[in-house]
């Protein structure tokens, strides 16, 4: 077994803001050490944690943004923690902080915050800053700098939006990816986009453009006798932007996405409408957050085609004879 300490982080991704920035909050608090970052979606959770090895007897890793359904992935955890590794768990989502004594989360945390308060991000920030005292005084110097890009991510993930800008950080890193971005934002001095993250939300906003001519021309609305409207639509990445143009303007609105490139639906919700869309999204096996949230519906995938077919078929299949 390796004699140094190696940083394993399993964070929310591929793209989402506050995921990458919570794994790059812990990248900097151990800069100079070995990190190993995972960004991973909620259905590659259980498998990405339960492939972790324990690489030193002081190993330390962090699972940020992220909750797991499976006992397997608990008893994981548990020997990893037997090996020594020590095992730190933090998560703002309804679905964890819902369900933070269920068996999957047995496990013996060497540190546990779940907290709808705050984002990850700014929930990991505000964590290790009870750890400075490890850190040399340049060390802690590089770590408090890149304090606001966690309170970025907290704007835009809550979506508190009083901080000028912060949907454009979210852009850019879906637009660049999550590794790249997770890559250049670790690295910032400043919370001043780099050339490439500039780049990707120039590129970014063209493409959320036409990720909301699609959704505008697939929309389509429904009134539930208790006056809720569902507003469901296709979109091609770019969900939440796309979600908050659909519901704009509206009264009690639940905007359902498909988003043809994630495959998954994302759910969202005007100002003034009560209805709890981590439980919906729970419903169907996802979670999130009471104004935001997300599921897979592997049927769904194959609607469009079968309705494709439907009508193809109707236009090519033989006109059938008139009985002589």
């Amino acid at each position: 077994m390796a004699k140094s300490r190696v940083i394993q982080v399993v964070s929310h991704g591929p793209s989402c803001l506050d995921g990458v920035v919570a794994a790059a909050v812990v990248a900097r608090f151990f800069d100079g050490e070995r990190v190993l970052t995972t960004l991973a979606s909620n259905s590659e959770t259980d498998r990405v944690i339960q492939s972790l090895e324990v690489r030193s007897n002081k190993d330390e890793i962090w699972i940020t943004d992220l909750s797991w359904t499976s006992l397997a992935t608990a008893g994981h955890l548990r020997g990893l923690t037997d090996q020594g590794a020590r095992v730190f768990w933090i998560d703002h989502h309804r679905s964890a902080v819902s369900r933070a004594g269920a068996p999957e989360f047995k496990a013996p945390f060497a540190g546990k915050v779940l907290s709808e308060k705050r984002s990850a991000a700014l929930l990991t920030y505000q964590y290790l800053t009870r750890r400075e005292k490890e850190l040399t005084v340049a060390q802690r110097k590089n770590f408090e700098a890149f304090e606001p890009m966690a309170e970025i991510a907290d704007d835009h993930d809550r979506w508190i939006h009083k901080i000028d800008h912060s949907e454009d950080w979210a852009l850019a890193v879906q637009t660049l990816g999550g590794m790249a971005a997770y890559r250049e934002l670790k690295k910032l001095t400043e919370p001043r986009m780099t050339r490439r993250l500039r780049e990707a939300f120039e590129s970014g906003r063209d493409a959320m453009h036409r990720s909301r001519e699609l959704a505008d021309s697939t929309r389509v609305d429904r009134v539930l006798a208790d006056g809720v409207t569902i507003r469901t639509a296709c979109c091609f990445g770019y969900s939440s932007e796309v979600a908050a143009h659909l519901y704009n303007n509206t009264r009690r609105t639940v905007v359902a996405l498909f988003d043809l490139r994630s495959q998954g639906v994302s759910l969202r919700r005007s100002p003034d409408c009560d209805v709890d869309l981590a439980r919906l999204a729970e419903s169907f096996g996802g979670g999130g957050h009471v104004a935001a949230s997300g599921f897979m519906l592997p049927d769904l995938k194959r609607i469009p085609a079968e309705k494709l077919s439907d009508i193809l078929a109707a236009k090519l299949s033989p006109a059938p004879q008139e009985p002589l």
